[in-house]
């Protein structure tokens, strides 16, 4: 333990933990995961952390940049301060860069950002509405048309960025360029490897029960 003689863990507490707590919940509020971490990550959680400290010094102090305050804090209130709080905060953050109330409102601006999903991949299967249908390529030059559900045991879609794999609830044909689901309902799953490319050829705001027309 001769290498922890000169770690001020109340530093390491102070100045790291709410950063990644933050960054951790909002990636679980985007993702529904919780991310890996690896060292590059420190650096954004110390400025994370910086950030949320001096807001929290800044409340302590009265609304004073000069005055300084006694923290002494019961063991309760430090967890809440430092793990409790920067998870609800991240938590927030995650859930509004989700819904893109920010992207939207920039846009009706003329300004563009990219994506808040860490991929493409994400986003459009994060915002694809049931009832959509879809035409998935396979690498062999197959074709697997399916519709995207959402009840229990219905459609999904990896939030792995390394592991693009997909699974349709339900499958169908197209006959007379018409969508037909196979009865019995059948699903698929669809390896990553698979996978050459998705079109998503259906509204899912339009579509017809009995078959939609696809021609």
């Amino acid at each position: 333990m001769e290498i922890l003689k000169d770690v001020d863990v109340a530093k390491v507490l102070f100045w790291v933990v709410p950063g990644a707590m933050i960054a951790l919940f909002r990636s679980f509020a985007m993702r529904g995961a919780f991310p890996g971490i690896t060292k590059d990550d420190v650096a954004a959680f110390i400025l994370s952390s910086i950030i949320y400290d001096f807001i929290i010094l800044w409340l302590a102090t009265g609304f004073s940049l000069t005055d300084k305050a006694d923290f002494h804090f019961s063991a309760f209130v430090w967890f809440i301060m430092l793990l409790f709080v920067p998870a609800v905060v991240g938590l927030g953050l995650g859930i509004v860069e989700a819904s893109d109330v920010v992207g939207l409102f920039f846009r009706k601006l003329g300004i563009r950002f990219p994506s808040p999903g860490a991929t493409a991949w994400e986003t459009v299967f994060r915002e694809l509405g049931t009832g959509a249908v879809l035409l998935v390529t396979l690498k062999d030059g197959a074709r697997v048309f399916g519709r995207w559900i959402g009840d229990r045991g219905g459609s999904a879609a990896s939030n792995d960025t390394k592991t693009t794999d997909l699974y349709l609830g339900e499958i169908g044909a197209i006959e007379a360029g018409y969508y037909i689901p196979a009865n019995p309902r059948r699903g698929i799953y669809i390896a990553a490897t698979e996978i050459r490319f998705v079109e998503i050829v259906g509204n899912p705001l339009n579509h017809n029960p009995e078959g939609d027309q696809y021609a």
